[in-house]
């Protein structure tokens, strides 16, 4: 597998997408039985993508409008949150981009950021490679982006309901740390190198992503995971796991929106399947109706 996929993979993880394959393709499901007075929802999101391109469709409307709270995976509303999110962003311990890379690789990464983004290197010098890999992401969409947990949020608070998060952005960071700065590095290298292969990747994920079309999502992002040891279980498992009890508890206490990147919905050990092992019925809900 190219350190280009394995790398774009990421950065879509990072940024909510990829999902593994269920039964049927969709990106909302309710969640109902094992007691619960009403159903809850889940949606998977990708945290950034061109507004022209977010679809906040009608079923998704309803399921907001009959939940009680909004749950993402981080309390986008909570003050600071963004301030929170750059710091945590950055190298720490004093390694910069020019401990990680040769001279030639340090020009080639500062010569696209000045070239494709309008950014100088020097300014980005203690950011971890893997937030830097997300960045060509952003200049495959050729947009100022939007999010869907944003939408979601604007929609919450029209609607004056509550929003929450599972996890805390450090939590979120610590599960990427686990991936060493220098195989960042080596990534982020590669993806600018190959750069025809990473927009190809990166647009076929996206494709797949609005199409609902998570079992080829799954081949990717599995295939990719499979490269990097322990990748899936710190990205993925550890994370589903810990998410489930709190999401049982809203769940069970009022009607709750949950919204998290797609990855965590699907295979077997992802939020649905461990939902349903608790005995709860989570069923797909038509985009139709948009």
């Amino acid at each position: 597998m190219k350190k280009t996929l394995i790398a774009t993979c990421l950065a879509m993880l990072l940024l909510g997408l990829s999902t593994k394959a269920q039964d049927t393709d969709a990106l909302l499901w309710q969640v109902s039985g094992n007691n619960l007075a009403q159903p809850s929802y889940l949606f998977g999101t990708i945290h950034l993508m061109c507004p022209d391109d977010i679809q906040i469709t009608q079923p998704m409307k309803d399921a907001l409008k009959n939940s009680e709270q909004l749950v993402l995976e981080l309390d986008m509303d909570e003050p600071g949150m963004m301030m929170n999110m750059q710091k945590v962003a950055m190298m720490t311990d004093g390694t910069t981009l020019n401990d990680l890379l040769t001279e030639e690789e340090y020009q080639l990464v500062g010569n696209y950021l000045k070239d494709s983004l309008q950014l100088p290197i020097q300014a980005l010098n203690t950011m971890k490679p893997l937030m830097l890999s997300t960045l060509t992401f952003l200049d495959v969409l050729n947009c100022r982006p939007g999010s869907y947990e944003m939408q979601l949020v604007q929609q919450a608070k029209e609607h004056k309901k509550e929003v929450l998060g599972l996890e805390t952005i450090e939590d979120q960071t610590e599960a990427f740390d686990f991936i060493p700065l220098e195989e960042q590095a080596d990534y982020l290298v590669e993806a600018i190198q190959k750069y025809d292969e990473t927009v190809a990747e990166t647009e076929a994920l996206l494709t797949a992503y609005q199409q609902g079309q998570v079992a080829k999502l799954y081949d990717l992002t599995h295939e990719a995971m499979s490269e990097m040891e322990g990748a899936e279980e710190a990205l993925l498992t550890k994370r589903n796991k810990k998410w489930i009890a709190q999401i049982e508890d809203m769940a069970q206490n009022q009607a709750t929106f949950f919204a998290v990147g797609a990855a965590h919905l699907g295979g077997p050990e992802g939020v649905i399947t461990l939902l349903k092992e608790q005995g709860y019925t989570v069923e797909a809900i038509s985009s139709a109706g948009q």
